[in-house]
């Protein structure tokens, strides 16, 4: 089946395989060998792995030896709160912004155990979480009887693009002895991950990073509470059961070593708004006043559906999306937008477009184009 897909505007749903990646794969799936098998085909295999763990690594700033590659960023972040909780972490912070891995993981490894709490951060209107609040629920949580406190937040919301204070939520975590998870799925190769050392679980995947889909590492800090996932073989050093995806893994090393700055997408990016602002003065703009991703943006009109907007888009050989790839079909207001408030300034959903690598300046022109006709249409039908 033939694709049309002239402007890709979606990375942070998945970003195109880069060409390196293409070629490492295809060299991977070439090569015969288990990589748990003892003889030269698998000794060649293993070799794929470790390289690929040493690329990984490297890019995140961390030892190979503390990193374990998953089948995706949300077994990562399953996995890190399945050991908090497994230690006897009896409270959860988790961010009401963030995947829902991570959120459906807290509440679902928690349920029937009374004595287990998991809490919301609350969100300001900015799409910035209330570390205030965090600092005065955790100087009121007690170690003894408790255990250590667990909180959970993604450095980059997949929507808006909003960007967390990170340095200020690893002084507060850190002042009351608590384990972090830090999910850096969609922030890793956007823009430094300044918290490694500093955080005992990091989640990143590939496929956000030009990587093949299917592959996701989770670096677990020496001394930090680990409970396996997945239980079977003794893969990973007995960490994670399961044949080990050589040609994802290798694929995901090339990823990061093709890694290039995409600061640049801020251009892009600012340009856009700009014209839908001039196009639309009432357009909503989600988290313009807070940091964010150089490369998404993520908007609303309050006539139009989300879903008719796309697919009119879809049409117009444009991919965008509704918000969560993995929520896609849902109506209404997303997940980030309800959190921070604004539901009623996106009652019929919202639009997320987001640059990567293969993006340039004419992309926002293109997009405009095609955003100022099927306005006009939309508003001319109405009329």
């Amino acid at each position: 089946m033939k694709v049309n897909m002239s402007l890709y505007l979606d990375h942070n749903a998945s970003s195109p395989a880069k060409p390196e990646v293409i070629e490492a794969v295809r060299t991977a799936l070439l090569m015969p060998g288990n990589a748990s098998a003892p003889h030269g085909h698998g000794r060649g295999a293993s070799k794929l792995v470790e390289d690929g763990r040493a690329a990984v690594a490297l890019a995140m700033g961390v030892c190979a030896q503390d990193l374990i590659f998953t089948g995706s960023g949300t077994e990562s972040l399953n996995t890190a709160i399945k050991s908090a909780v497994d230690a006897g972490c009896k409270r959860l912070f988790v961010s009401p912004l963030d995947h829902p891995a991570s959120i459906l993981a807290a509440l679902d490894y928690t349920q029937g155990q009374s004595d287990v709490k998991v809490e919301m951060i609350p969100v300001f209107a900015s799409g910035l979480l209330d570390l205030n609040w965090l600092r005065g629920r955790l100087a009121s949580h007690d170690n003894k009887t408790e255990g250590r406190p667990f909180v959970s937040v993604a450095i980059a919301n997949s929507e808006t693009g909003v960007l967390q204070d990170t340095e200020i939520l690893i002084d507060i975590v850190r002042d009351m002895s608590g384990l972090l998870l830090i999910d850096a799925v969609q922030a890793f190769g956007k823009i430094p991950v300044n918290v490694i050392g500093l955080a005992d679980y990091i989640a990143v995947s590939a496929h956000k990073i030009g990587g093949p889909q299917g592959v996701g590492a989770l670096y677990i800090s020496p001394g930090a509470p680990f409970s396996r996932y997945s239980i079977g073989g003794g893969q990973e050093k007995r960490r994670r059961a399961g044949t080990l995806n050589v040609a994802g893994i290798s694929g995901f090393g090339a990823a990061v070593k093709a890694m290039s700055d995409l600061a640049y997408t801020s251009t892009i990016r600012d340009a856009v708004e700009s014209g839908l602002k001039a196009i639309e003065p009432e357009i909503t703009i989600f988290g313009q006043d807070a940091p964010r991703l150089p490369n998404t943006s993520f908007f609303a009109v309050p006539d139009t559906a989300s879903s008719t907007l796309m697919m009119a888009l879809d049409l117009a050989g444009i991919s965008v999306s509704t918000g969560l790839a993995c929520s896609s079909g849902k109506v209404g207001a997303s997940r980030a937008v309800t959190a921070m408030g604004l539901a009623d300034m996106a009652p019929k959903g919202a639009i997320r477009i987001s640059f990567g690598y293969t993006s340039n300046e004419k992309n926002a022109d293109t997009f405009l184009h095609a955003w100022a006709k099927i306005r006009r249409r939309a508003l001319k039908g109405a009329a």
